[in-house]
């Protein structure tokens, strides 16, 4: 059942997600504050994969008195945070 899992690269997927991000032209003044989202936007991609991740390993143990969930259960557990 391991080669049916889905992995995601955090480092990748929040790169990406960072180009997905409209950003206006910053004023010298204004360029920490949108470091900080930029960083606050790059680390919530990253640990969201991580977690996604983790999850995948969680629910796709071969043990056979758990049944295997589905992704929208994985979906679940990642939407409460």
């Amino acid at each position: 059942m391991q080669d049916q899992q889905t992995k995601i690269d955090p480092e990748t997927f929040a790169y990406h997600f960072m180009d997905t991000i409209k950003r206006p032209a910053i004023d010298k003044e204004e360029m920490e504050d949108a470091a900080k989202e930029a960083l606050a936007a790059y680390l919530s991609a990253y640990y969201l994969a991580q977690r996604f991740n983790n999850l995948e390993n969680e629910f796709f143990v071969d043990d056979h008195t758990k049944p295997i969930s589905t992704y929208q259960k994985i979906l679940s557990e990642l939407n409460q945070y």
